[in-house]
């Protein structure tokens, strides 16, 4: 496993708002640098690994089949009657899927969303996280060692000017021009509702119709 499996995330949220979008949604710098999405009631679903079938266990799939199986998970599982009226953005990640719900705000606590980011095997950390922090996140931006740079320990507040971060953060962001954070794959379910700012403002910034490696 990697070390720092709490890296990612921490319970109280203390980071630098870059960037509020409305009284549901920010933007803020995490710990180890990168940009994320913080929304109180838009759903992203962060998913790894597809549902281990039966009799699956013993074939060696490639990363890309198993994108192929998630992807196929979320078309069978959003066709359902009860997620009738429900949009899923499909992206490709780094390491699996991401999915946008869009078509009704949702609550990270309530019970009903636990057992739905269940359902479609969200990442059981992530779901964890999200309840305690009553919201969702996103990251936006690369994570700084899949595009060969050394994380920066963030610290926040910061004491006054911080030359350090300030150069670390300048590299960072001119080499993330070459990375996407994820890829748009489709958009299943058909809504009156267009997407939303938040949704078009995350796919600018993770550069999810830009043809570039995944970080």
């Amino acid at each position: 496993g990697e070390s720092g499996i709490f890296d990612d995330y921490q319970v109280e949220i203390r980071e630098e708002i870059l960037q509020t979008l409305d009284d549901k949604t920010i933007i803020t710098r995490n710990r180890y640098g990168a940009q994320v999405m913080n929304a109180e009631n838009l759903m992203f679903l962060d998913i790894d690994k597809p549902k281990a079938s039966l009799g699956g266990f013993f074939k060696k799939s490639s990363p890309e089949q198993d994108k192929e199986k998630i992807f196929d998970m979320v078309r069978k599982l959003a066709a359902a009657s009860k997620y009738q009226g429900l949009v899923f953005r499909v992206y490709e990640t780094y390491q699996g899927a991401r999915v946008i719900v869009l078509g009704k705000n949702f609550d990270p606590q309530d019970r009903a969303t636990l057992d739905m980011m269940n359902e479609f095997n969200c990442d059981k950390l992530y779901a964890t996280l999200c309840k305690k922090q009553a919201c969702f996140r996103a990251r936006l931006t690369p994570k700084p060692r899949r595009i060969k740079m050394e994380s920066y320990k963030v610290r926040y507040p910061r004491e006054g000017m911080d030359g350090a971060f300030e150069s670390w953060l300048q590299k960072y962001e001119s080499e993330s021009r070459h990375y996407s954070v994820c890829r748009f794959v489709e958009q299943i379910g058909v809504s009156t509702v267009g997407t939303t700012e938040a949704v078009r403002i995350h796919d600018e910034l993770t550069g999810a119709t830009a043809r570039q490696p995944l970080a």
